[in-house]
């Protein structure tokens, strides 16, 4: 039988906010599908998530800018994905 763990945090909170605060570290690294499932299992802090409108073509295989509120998630995040 598998046991499943809870993360309380993931269950009851909103980790994805709307937009960042000031305080949050942009990642310059693009994001796409595949590395927001990875934050989402892989990270326990709030992330926002921006689209540049200076660039449309960019934008075709990506969801835009990831900014994390904790800088150590950020510079894994940079680390894995870049």
């Amino acid at each position: 039988m598998t046991e499943y763990e809870v993360d309380p945090v993931v269950w009851f909170s909103n980790r994805q906010v709307e937009y960042p605060p000031p305080h949050f570290i942009m990642a310059t690294t693009m994001l796409t599908e595949d590395s927001k499932q990875w934050v989402l299992n892989k990270l326990h802090g709030r992330f926002a998530v921006t689209m540049n409108t200076s660039d449309l073509f960019a934008f075709i295989d990506t969801l835009g800018n990831i900014s994390f509120e904790d800088p150590s998630e950020a510079t894994l995040y940079e680390l894995r994905w870049s």
